[in-house]
């Protein structure tokens, strides 16, 4: 399979995701479609109906849930659910990658459960809207095939074009028994970030307001499949779901040193300055950069949409411009116009 042809969307859901690649193979013309993560269930009926309004194919050849947050699996449920019921002219997915923690889980380590099923329903209940809906349950019902990846296994599909850099299995093992709890969602981000300003020295960004700031705790954003899109152009486009300073930290040195100076980057968790550190800016280095997100405060930080620019990074974001469209070799589109940068 060889890819020069393709297009990257990321739709507008607020805080939440939604991207999808759809690239052709050039030896055939045949296109594919790989979805990663859905945004809310509320977001489902717009990621369905996307993909039937701009691709040629009703059909998800490869889905990828980043982690168990409801604003990138909630959707996925929705689509499933089309699926088992059959509605005419649903969305298909092919099949999933998705991190199961109910095989990380052990009734020997765990206080008050002595079955080992027990321990694994309990354990996947981080896949679980409000309602109780699963999503494990749900691709059961569907019919559709899922598997685990890591970085140091399973690590390349589509014929190596997606390939996932994090996280390894022993990382994703440590953060397991900590997904139940409840932490705390940051509030506003804030107003004091125009520090980022600052003149980079010696060629590197530095962020006062980034170097202070304290990592993500949440142990599912850290756990995030982080997947690189590699067409055969020699550029590399980089998903970060929600992941945050310790699980770049924990990264694979040879998977680290492949994120280096990147061509387009899908900033981790709605661009809030919780996620990404001066460090990881400067290695990432991404020549565009999108951000789904809300509003200011609501995640997306000036720190980090200022210290992405001054590392050379034009930044653009949901909040402002609506759903997001970067193509390369494939044809226009007449609604669609150029984006404005932050």
């Amino acid at each position: 399979m060889k890819i020069t042809r393709y297009e990257i969307d990321l739709l507008s859901v607020g805080a939440a995701d939604a991207c999808l690649i759809h690239f052709f193979n050039d030896e055939n013309n045949e296109s594919y479609t790989v979805l990663i993560d859905a945004g809310n269930y509320s977001d489902g009926k717009e990621v369905s109906d996307f993909i039937k309004l701009r691709y040629p194919n009703h059909y998800v050849d490869l889905a990828i849930c980043t982690h168990c947050d409801a604003d990138h699996f909630g959707g996925f449920i929705y689509l499933l659910e089309q699926m088992e019921d059959n509605i005419a002219d649903h969305i298909t997915i092919g099949r999933m990658l998705v991190d199961d923690p109910g095989k990380h889980a052990s009734a020997d380590d765990v206080k008050r459960y002595t079955q080992q099923k027990s321990v694994e329903k309990e354990a996947r209940e981080v896949f679980s809207l409000e309602d109780g809906r699963n999503l494990f349950d749900m691709l059961n019902r569907a019919g559709v095939p899922y598997e685990e990846v890591f970085s140091d296994s399973n690590h390349s599909h589509l014929d190596n074009h997606i390939e996932i850099v994090a996280p390894t299995k022993s990382y994703y093992e440590k953060l397991a028994y900590s997904f139940r709890n409840k932490l705390q969602a940051y509030d506003d981000e804030d107003s004091d970030s125009d520090d980022a300003i600052l003149a980079p020295y010696n060629g590197k960004v530095f962020s006062p307001t980034l170097d202070k700031t304290p990592d993500d705790a949440s142990a599912h954003n850290q756990s995030s499949i982080i997947v690189l899109f590699k067409p055969d152009d020699g550029k590399k486009y980089l998903f970060m779901g929600d992941a945050g300073k310790n699980a770049f930290a924990n990264m694979n040195e040879i998977d680290k040193k492949s994120i280096a100076n990147v061509t387009w980057l899908k900033v981790p968790h709605h661009g809030s300055k919780h996620n990404m550190s001066n460090e990881m800016i400067n290695h990432i280095r991404p020549e565009i950069a999108y951000i789904s997100a809300e509003k200011y405060g609501k995640y997306v930080s000036q720190a980090i949409v200022g210290a992405l620019k001054k590392a050379g990074s034009k930044v653009y974001s949901t909040h402002r411009n609506g759903n997001l469209w970067y193509h390369n070799c494939v044809n226009d589109r007449d609604d669609y116009s150029p984006a404005t940068p932050l």
